[in-house]
């Protein structure tokens, strides 16, 4: 039987048969017709878009930019972090250790410049006393000067032969309309005046911020500027002026200053699609780049516009989030990115490069170098950014995720250690903070899915800092269980000195990143991500022992010091007749499935049963607010739209009664019953610890127990609690 007419069920039980289990799931997923046709019908993928055939070195020719020599073509763009806030500015004036090194990193790791982002929000408007200049609820104030403050972060960047950057901001506050033209000289002179500060501190380049909801990039829009006088949007003139008579003012006060114009390549509605009449088009931000450049801008770095959700427009891979679903607004609609924002933007990448198409039109009109954002990821789509630059489509790219997974991705791509960089997963975690208020339950401290010192260096849990320190006494070290938690457990440990082997039931390390893998598809390179892990065990010479579950008598046989306990959390069941998560690959669902949890494993299952035609409903105990809880709030904004948006509807705060021929009956909150009719229903509730080997070796070894063993969460948890964990001893 050809592939083409196997059921899904043949093909599932063929991939199965083969060894592949649930991990081989998404490979057969991807051949059913089903499938197939819906990715066909809407923003199909180039699934060879990761390829690494050509030579890198393009990427690391100098460039000139202004009166500045980039050593490559790896910018850190100046998105914010957490290590920023870690004491009071405004009482210390002093720059913490944390902030600093996070900085210092990505120069060490070789990106050319190293932004920081805004430092003070710098224009006197409605709701701001004047004056007074702020950055997300700290002061700067008189007692320190900005310079100061700011010199140790350029001695840092230039130490490791950077540049230092810094962004020029002002969010949207109060009515454009209204400002008189002496409040815009007052803004313009207050920005000269600090970029004076920002120079004397050292900074090499000042980034314009002119793009996303920042208020002169609202003199751009027509959708904002009504103004009827030379600052009016009726002309590329009258609507450039005010940023074209700033770049002048700073070229004049700052001699020898780099000034690049952060502005939105294109732009259209997201939050209702098709409204877009007054929204910039690529004609209208060429012909705005032009002026910019005319008044004196070195570089030119272009952003995408999503209005109705800004974080779409640092990170717009998050349209991709969830399984199949590439285009997704966050408003249960999806984009047809060969129509929507006049087709410039190329959708075929899940996510990556999306303006290489919008950056080379600038190219074409532009004789000053143009960058772009938009998980400009050179580990991860090599063959394609390098041809973007041979081909003049781009001349550098501007990056803040993948570097801060790994600072060293520069220089260890120019070494040819592909395999040796930590990989983006695009989850978000570490943009964390603010949104839409439903999804801020784990609005806390931000942090990296991959990279565990990212936000954590120099804080109490990770007081040492970024550094392995290697062990005073090297131990032998058992690591049970090879998924997140023992691979990174056993990745650090041997790093730091130790003799480590790993113990995996299964023939595949991985654990339940590879049933994730199946589950979401290929836009969270959740592959990558096992791949990786794995080579470090080759790497720092851990022994891997496959296909043997570790007993209590195999583990007494190693003689070991320490014993570290990684097997995973554990599964309940609490529903006679219901179908257990691991069973789902192979099972007979029917058409109507019911799925009993709503974190995240769940959410995921529920994206791949919809892309397969099954009809969903979810139902679990708990409030709206802990649907997905796991995923960052980022990622449930954009797939919890699209979940209700294909009929799947969540009952919340719901008892389960039983299951009958009728159907799940289940009570809601305040006492309704009701059945669900459905032909299957399918336990995913949150796992609970596996603590059952680590008490009974606890009275002979040091023992520790880590990842969803210890406490049920998510892949970075798992990932931190190895990489804390194999620091203590």
């Amino acid at each position: 039987m050809s592939q083409a007419t196997m059921t899904r069920r043949e093909l599932i039980e063929t991939a199965a048969i083969a060894g592949g289990g649930i991990a081989a799931l998404h490979m057969a997923s991807q051949a059913t017709p089903a499938v197939a046709a819906e990715a066909a019908a809407l923003n199909p993928q180039d699934e060879d878009y990761t390829s690494y055939t050509v030579d890198v070195a393009p990427l690391f020719e100098p460039l000139q930019v202004g009166d500045l020599t980039f050593r490559n073509r790896f910018v850190k763009s100046p998105a914010g972090s957490d290590t920023l806030f870690r004491n009071e500015v405004n009482e210390t004036h002093v720059l913490n250790e944390g902030f600093l090194t996070y900085y210092e990193n990505f120069a060490k790791g070789g990106a050319a410049a190293v932004f920081m982002e805004t430092a003070i929000s710098w224009f006197v408007s409605y709701g701001i006393k004047e004056g007074e200049a702020y950055h997300n609820g700290w002061l700067f104030t008189q007692e320190a000067p900005v310079h100061e403050l700011l010199a140790p972060l350029c001695e840092r960047i230039h130490k490791h032969g950077a540049y230092a950057g810094i962004q020029l901001a002002n969010p949207s506050v109060g009515d454009l309309n209204e400002a008189t033209k002496e409040l815009f000289a007052q803004g313009q002179d207050m920005a000269v005046e600090l970029c004076q500060e920002y120079q004397k501190a050292g900074f090499d380049l000042i980034e314009i911020h002119s793009s996303a909801t920042q208020w002169i990039k609202n003199l751009l829009s027509a959708r904002f500027n009504k103004r009827e006088d030379e600052y009016g949007p009726q002309s590329v003139e009258n609507r450039t002026r005010f940023t074209c008579e700033l770049i002048q003012k700073i070229k004049a006060a700052c001699p020898g200053i780099t000034i690049q114009v952060l502005m939105d390549g294109v732009e259209d509605c997201d939050s209702l699609i098709g409204d877009n009449d007054a929204y910039i088009t690529i004609e209208d931000s060429v012909a705005n780049a032009k002026a910019f450049e005319a008044a004196g801008a070195d570089t030119i770095y272009l952003r995408l516009s999503v209005p109705g959700k800004h974080v779409s427009q640092f990170a717009p891979d998050l349209m991709f989030s969830g399984y199949k679903c590439e285009g997704v607004t966050g408003f249960g609609t999806r984009f047809d990115f060969s129509q929507h924002f006049g087709g410039m933007v190329q959708s075929e990448y899940s996510g990556t490069a999306m303006l290489l198409k919008c950056a080379a039109e600038f190219k074409k009109n532009l004789s000053i170098p143009v960058s772009a954002a938009g998980c400009m990821d050179a580990r991860l789509a090599p063959d394609l950014l390098t041809n973007a630059v041979v081909d003049g489509k781009i001349d550098y790219f501007m990056m803040t995720r993948a570097l801060t997974v790994d600072p060293e991705l520069p220089n260890k791509l120019q070494a040819g250690l592909r395999d040796e960089i930590a990989p983006c997963c695009h989850c978000l975690h570490c943009h964390n903070k603010g949104g839409n208020a439903l999804y801020t339950r784990d609005g806390g401290a931000e942090y990296c899915r991959v990279n565990a010192r990212t936000q954590l260096a120099f804080t109490d849990q990770m007081p040492e800092g970024y550094e392995y320190i290697p062990a005073e006494t090297p131990k032998k070290v058992v690591v049970v269980g090879a998924g997140p938690a023992g691979l990174e457990a056993a990745r650090v440990a041997a790093m730091r000195g130790h003799t480590v082997t790993l113990f995996e039931k299964d023939a595949q390390v991985g654990g339940l990143v590879r049933t994730a893998h199946a589950f979401k598809g290929e836009h969270e390179r959740l592959g990558d991500l096992i791949d990786y892990l794995a080579h470090q065990q080759e790497v720092y010479g851990v022994n891997v022992v496959t296909g043997t579950e570790a007993t209590p008598e195999i583990i007494a046989a190693e003689e070991p010091d320490v014993v570290i306990i990684a097997t995973g959390g554990k599964r309940e069941s609490k529903l006679e007749g219901a179908i257990p998560f691991d069973e789902i690959a192979t099972a007979d669902l029917g058409e109507r499935v019911i799925i009993l949890g709503a974190g995240a494993q769940a959410i995921d299952a529920t994206l791949w049963l919809q892309a397969q035609g099954k009809k969903v409903q979810i139902v679990h105990a708990d409030p709206a607010s802990e649907v997905g809880k796991e995923q960052s709030m980022w990622v449930r904004t954009y797939v919890i739209p699209q979940i209700t948006s294909q009929g799947t509807k969540i009952w919340n705060d719901c008892t389960v009664d039983g299951l009958s021929e009728e159907g799940l009956a289940i009570t809601m909150k305040w006492g309704v019953q009701k059945v669900l009719p459905c032909d299957s229903v399918v336990e995913i509730y949150d796992m609970v610890p596996n603590t059952e080997l680590a008490d009974a070796l606890a009275d002979k070894y040091e023992v520790y127990t880590i990842g969803d063993a210890a406490s049920p969460w998510n892949i970075g948890l798992a990932i931190r609690s190895g990489n804390l964990t194999a620091r203590k001893f």
